[in-house]
């Protein structure tokens, strides 16, 4: 069983008004408890920033006597929006706190496929 941490003081859960990735929630917040004990800290108490992605997708077929040629043009992550991985959660490391990942940026693909 994962051994979870203590609140350092009451009250104070840790969440920031203004995080950054270098500072996504107040690691002073929380304290390792003692060995072979659970914290009072709940499951899930920190949040990641989450993910917000646009896709697009464009087909168009082109009848060519009985068969037909569709190019097809995708475009993931549109609008080019950051999206974060979490924070590191783990309180004995010097990077608590911190984001050290990210998901790519916009992604675009184009086909050219042939029905007989």
């Amino acid at each position: 069983m994962p051994q979870r941490v203590n609140f350092a003081t009451p009250g104070n859960d840790g969440i920031i008004s203004n995080p950054t990735v270098t500072h996504w929630f107040d690691s002073t917040a929380y304290v390792v408890p003692g060995l072979g004990t659970q914290g009072t800290a709940g499951r899930n108490t920190i949040r990641g920033p989450g993910t917000q992605q646009v896709n697009l997708s464009l087909i168009k077929r082109f009848p060519i006597g009985r068969a037909s040629v569709e190019f097809r043009a995708e475009i993931f992550n549109l609008l080019n929006h950051n999206n974060f991985g979490n924070p590191d959660t783990n309180i004995s490391n010097s990077t608590v706190g911190t984001i050290t990942s990210a998901d790519d940026g916009r992604n675009m693909q184009i086909g050219l496929r042939l029905h007989w």
